[in-house]
This record gives C-alpha cells, structure tokens and sequence, in this order.
C-alpha cells in the first residue's frame, strides 16, 4: 500500500487538443486536479472523461491560480504540469522511486522541448530543469501574473528523465502566444520605473542623485548609496535596441542554438523579438495610447 500519495494539478483554457495526451500519461497517479479558467471548447468535457477532479476560477495570475490548484490536491506530493507536457513511462517509474524517498522536498525536471516535431536541444532550451514535484505542504509559487516560481522551503533534488514538452504545434502557435504572454509582461511592468535606453538614462540619473545629496550635505553619497537610490526601483533591463541583438547573440551563439539549425535561428529570433513587444506594449499602457471602440475620432 502506498504511504505517500501523488497529486497532479493542471492549469487549463481551451486545451481540447493538448488535455487527452498529457492525462494518458498520468492515468497511474492517484488524483488529478484540472482548474479551468472557464474554457469555451472541450477541455471540461474531455477532463471529467478521465475521472479529473474539476474546479473552475477566472484567471487572475497563474501564481495565484497554481496556488489555489494546489490547495485542492488531497495528496502529500504534488505533480504540477502543463497541458502540453507528457510523462514518459521511465520518469513515471522515477517518479514513483522519489515518493518513497524522504530525502528531498522537491525535485528538478530536465525539459525536452519541441516545436512542432523539432526538438530545440540548444539555445537554452535544454535541460532547462522545472521544479516540479514537491511535497504539498513545503511548495508554494510566487504570486506572479506570469513567469512565477516554485519556492520549496527545503531540500531538493533532480531528476534523470526528461519531461516532454510539445511547446507550439507551429510558429504560428508561437506568435499566438507570444501576443497572449507580452500583454501580460506589460502589465506587470506598470508598477516599476523604466529606464528606455539602459545605461543612458541611468548614468544621467546617477549622477543627478549625487548633486542632489552632495547639495543636501550628505557626506556618504558613495557609489553603494547611489546603487541603492537609483537602481532599487527601476526594472534594469538592456532595452531598445540593445536587448534585441544581445538576447539573439546569446541564444544563437553563446547558447549554440545555430546548432538546431534553421529552427534555432527563427527561434533566437522570435524570443528577441519578445522583449521588444513587450516593451511597445508596456510604452502603450503606460501613457494611455491604446485606442477604444469610442474613442475614434471623427474627421
């Protein structure tokens, strides 16, 4: 008889194409937790197919929505995957050796990622380890609208076998996501100071917070301070152009993605491109820009 059980939690919106594959290769676990944000498709359907436990909740930042998938798992580990990835029969098994070790609280995933049928072996893209499999009551993800984190307060550890991620069906799945994911990376942006052109502007200010405590008689405006005053609130980030051509210089070539051939460099590409719509996207929320159904003028 099993002494510690696995709960697998999965984060879906109109996932009908990716949901049957991915819960063929969970069937062994022993409860499933689908926290659908309200699919239009057939997604629901297909999950309550496979005997998944079903909980629906609007999405407000995966962070949050993870955590409350989660708190709905009855298990004392906890699997969380994506709809687009698989369990291979060789990680199930390694899986199942880990439940019983008591060493770790947590464990790494090694990530084979595709493309349509290419597998992106470089540019960064492999292994690209995921924390994945944890104890319920020692994991938690940051509360982030996107790109959130698993925090394991304890000991973790990495597994061998790979977890296998169909990422996009095509480059057009691609850009559809990309749209999806920029939009909410540039609201996440609002709340900092942003500094266009990196180190530009920040050299500027550097040196306008030192005049202004020198003048004020604050005889420890050393560089330290300085970092603190100026930097601190600011997201730091080579921005146009320079984040562009050192993301593709660093995927392409320091990361060899020219190795994975044509689809390294669309992939170097596309990914440097990201940065930029982000920041178009951010510079449009933040001064207003963007046009409503009533706001159209009349000439």
């Amino acid at each position: 008889m099993k002494t510690n059980k696995l709960s697998v939690v999965i984060l879906t919106l109109n996932e009908e194409k990716n949901l049957s594959e991915c819960l063929k290769t969970i069937k062994w676990a022993d409860e499933v937790v689908i926290v659908d944000s309200f699919s239009t498709d057939k997604t629901v359907q297909i999950a309550k197919g496979f005997g998944c436990m079903v909980f629906q909740k609007k999405f407000d930042g995966f962070g949050r929505l993870k955590n409350y998938a989660i708190s709905k798992a009855k298990n004392t580990w906890v699997l969380n995957l994506d709809a687009d990835e698989r369990i291979s029969g060789e990680l199930r098994k390694e899986i199942e050796r880990a439940l019983e070790n008591t060493e770790f609280d947590g464990y790494y995933f090694p990530r084979k990622s595709y493309v349509g049928k290419k597998w992106l072996k470089h540019g960064g893209q492999y292994p690209s380890y995921q924390l994945r499999l944890f104890r319920k009551d020692k994991g938690r993800f940051e509360d982030a609208v996107i790109h959130e984190r698993m925090r394991v307060a304890g000991k973790t550890g990495y597994m061998k076998n790979n977890l296998i991620h169909y990422n996009f069906r095509s480059w057009s799945d691609y850009i559809m996501d990309m749209n999806r994911t920029t939009s909410l990376e540039a609201q996440m942006m609002l709340g900092k100071k942003f500094v266009w052109l990196y180190p530009f502007g920040k050299i500027r200010e550097f040196f306008r917070e030192y005049s202004r405590l020198r003048r004020n008689g604050n005889r420890r405006a050393t560089s330290y301070v300085l970092a603190r005053r100026v930097l601190m609130n600011y997201e730091i980030k080579w921005l146009l152009p320079f984040r562009f051509i050192t993301t593709f210089i660093r995927l392409y070539i320091l990361q060899q993605g020219f190795r994975d051939g044509f689809y390294g460099f669309v992939w170097a590409h596309f990914v440097s491109m990201h940065t930029l719509i982000k920041c178009y996207k951010y510079y449009e929320l933040r001064h207003g820009l963007i046009l409503e159904n009533d706001e159209r003028a009349i000439n």
